[in-house]
């Protein structure tokens, strides 16, 4: 698929509209407002589709604008967000879909919907304050937080977890330290942790992440997933 840099169909709008329209604060911890200046922030006002996969433009190390879809974010391909600057946020005020959701660094992703997604949502490398917040459900095959990256789910998401306890709001299946005997020996590092790069690669791919023999939580049954 095609990668979708730079949607078209945005208005740039002040940090000042943004807070009053939305309520950006309410879920962003980002200081965007400090940044008015350097970051512009781009409006979607009847949601958004791409066709494709959707990743933000590149600025060296930071993502030079944020990124506000008042509506439905629906991505055909993968939705890859990141930033390894500052920071940067991407809010959306309804539903998200993907086939998968490719998070690092230091982005404030906030879905104040439904997010559903057909593989699997990693996160990793969350040092400087990264993490995704849905308030809505959140439904997919895996969702793998590792690395400090933050997870802030309203419920608990449909799909097994792996995270570390202490940067998810809500239980985790299994702990990054157990990841040994979860993840498929393949996509581990020389330490029997989970090698962020390859887990990626397998979701990308279509590839499973979970060894056949780990067990379904009891919670999914009823959902038909796991």
């Amino acid at each position: 698929m095609n990668t979708v840099t730079s949607p078209t169909g945005f208005r740039i709008i002040t940090a000042e509209e943004a807070e009053e329209r939305f309520a950006v604060s309410d879920g962003v911890g980002y200081p965007y407002q400090d940044f008015a200046d350097e970051q512009e922030i781009r409006l979607y006002e009847s949601g958004l589709r791409i066709e494709g996969d959707l990743a933000p433009e590149s600025d060296v190390d930071r993502v030079p604008y944020n990124v506000i879809v008042d509506g439905d974010l629906t991505v055909d391909g993968d939705m890859t967000w990141w930033d390894e600057g500052s920071g940067n946020f991407l809010l959306v005020t309804g539903d998200a879909r993907a086939r998968n959701v490719l998070l690092s660094g230091c982005p404030n992703v906030v879905v104040r919907g439904d997010v559903t997604v057909a593989g699997g949502i990693q996160g990793s490398c969350g040092e400087g304050g990264g993490y995704l917040a849905v308030r809505g459900r959140t439904r997919a095959r895996v969702v793998v937080a590792t690395l400090y990256f933050g997870l802030d789910l309203t419920r608990r998401p449909e799909a097994v977890l792996i995270a570390n306890p202490h940067r998810s709001t809500c239980p985790v299946d299994f702990t990054e330290e157990e990841s040994a005997g979860v993840v498929l020996a393949e996509l581990l590092d020389a330490d029997g942790g989970i090698d962020v790069r390859k887990v990626g690669e397998a979701l990308r791919e279509g590839r499973p992440v979970l060894r056949p023999d780990v067990p379904r939580p009891e919670r999914l049954a009823a959902v038909g997933r796991g």
